[in-house]
């Protein structure tokens, strides 16, 4: 488990644009702790040590654990996530009431989370109205 778990760590981290100082300072963790779980030394690293870290990344512990995979429905949101999660639903909504768009629930749901999750990875983390509207203009491509 300690090479997975370092692998599936730092891929984590790599995603989210985190180092591991910024893990020490999110966990509270000491600088030994979190550089031998990430070495892959750690042999069993503690329940609790695994959840601080979980935490730190915005995750439950089957996805830190590699048991499951990471999905943004069960992402923990921070403050500004959310932010940027209404903004993009707003969007959304404003572009299809202008556009007189028919979608199903499940349509619409899974533009707004094609498009939370596209403006998510950006650098700076931000809303996008530009892929908004790509995306309603392209809402056949996407599945539900």
């Amino acid at each position: 488990m300690t090479i997975i778990l370092k692998d599936r760590l730092r891929e984590l981290m790599s995603r989210r644009k985190i180092n591991a100082a910024e893990i020490e300072r999110r966990t509270g963790l000491n600088r030994n702790t979190v550089y031998s779980i990430l070495g892959g030394n750690s042999k069993s690293p503690s329940m609790h040590n695994l959840q601080l870290l979980a935490k730190a990344l915005n995750i439950n512990l089957e996805v830190l654990t590699g048991n499951k995979e990471e999905d943004a429905s069960f992402e923990i949101l921070t403050a500004s996530q959310v932010k940027i999660f209404a903004d993009i639903t707003n969007m959304m909504t404003q572009t299809i009431i202008e556009q007189n768009v028919n979608l199903s629930i499940g349509k619409l749901t899974a533009l707004i989370k094609e498009s939370y999750e596209y403006s998510i990875l950006q650098d700076p983390p931000i809303a996008n109205d530009v892929f908004v509207k790509w995306v309603i203009k392209n809402r056949d491509k996407f599945s539900t």
